[in-house]
């Protein structure tokens, strides 16, 4: 029996204990920073702010660098143009855009939080604040989360699904819930994602979030952390991320 350590999270431990398969894994929760984490075979942090406490245990995890990048959705677009993924990017707008619809985005959050909607004008004040951008509406009711796990050179696990979010327009979060997710083959989301952790040098976990427009990749954002939709096949992350340490 291994012990895993997972950081606390207010919606993924119960689906965490529900699905891992408890004849091989022990699931325990707490804050990451408040136990002996040399007792357990591996440590799994949940949220961004547990990294940093996560990298005194056993486990693969993105350095400080790639964190903030990953978690600041504007510099990750700006990096992604950079370095030559640019096609990937949907339009970065102005303050004032004239074109419809588009999506207005605080630089950090998730669960769609400080992501809204731009349908019509009117809708948006203008505000210029330094956290805030505009970025041109991928519309499409289907939504792709692809979860990844690079150590070393190479991909350990992968696994990526689609959203039905029944609607075109949808900001999945706390306001938009997906009517339906089902597996899905990531396509040429797989190596282009692949060499995008490549060109950053990526360690650890992370899951790009994208759309598909008349079939070309456009990625909404990269989260560096374990996401929701892992939680149930946690058992086999938790075999591919053992099994390369």
């Amino acid at each position: 029996m291994q012990r895993i350590l997972f950081g606390n999270h207010p919606t993924q431990m119960r689906g965490i204990v529900a699905c891992i398969d408890d004849r091989r894994y022990e699931a325990s929760f707490a804050p990451l920073d408040a136990v002996d984490l040399a007792r357990f075979d591996l440590v799994v942090p949940l949220r961004v702010a547990q990294i940093a406490a996560a990298r005194a245990g056993r486990t693969v995890v993105p350095d400080d660098r790639s964190v903030a990048l990953c978690d600041d959705k504007l510099a990750f677009n700006l990096w992604l143009i950079d370095a030559g993924f640019g096609d990937t990017v949907p339009t970065l707008l102005d303050t004032r855009p004239t074109v419809f619809p588009y999506i207005r985005k605080t630089r950090r959050g998730d669960f769609g939080h400080g992501c809204r909607m731009i349908r019509h004008p009117g809708e948006d004040d203008g505000d210029d604040h330094p956290d805030v951008f505009r970025q041109r509406a991928v519309a499409g009711a289907d939504e792709y989360v692809l979860h990844l796990l690079r150590i070393g050179d190479a991909i350990r696990f992968h696994v990526a699904y689609r959203y039905d979010m029944g609607q075109p327009l949808g900001v999945r979060g706390a306001i938009d819930r997906p009517a339906s997710i089902t597996p899905a083959d990531p396509g040429d989301a797989l190596p282009i994602c692949t060499a995008i952790l490549d060109a950053l040098d990526y360690q650890g976990t992370c899951c790009f979030n994208y759309k598909r427009e008349e079939g070309a990749l456009r990625i909404l954002e990269c989260n560096p952390r374990f996401g929701g939709s892992l939680v149930g096949v946690v058992s086999e992350y938790l075999d591919a991320h053992l099994a390369a340490l």
